[in-house]
């Protein structure tokens, strides 16, 4: 049985249309694609229990 549960989040950007997501365990969006140029970009899309 696992004690530690850690929650992760999927958020998801539109990026050049095509649409991206990535693995956070933090709740606000730092898009690591593109340096600086629209970090807060995107939404929580799920959140992995």
């Amino acid at each position: 049985m696992l004690s530690n549960r850690i929650t992760e989040h999927r958020p998801y950007c539109i990026i050049n249309n095509k649409g991206a997501d990535w693995l956070s365990s933090s709740k606000e969006v730092k898009k690591p694609y593109y340096g600086h140029v629209m970090l807060g970009c995107g939404a929580v899309a799920k959140e992995i229990k």
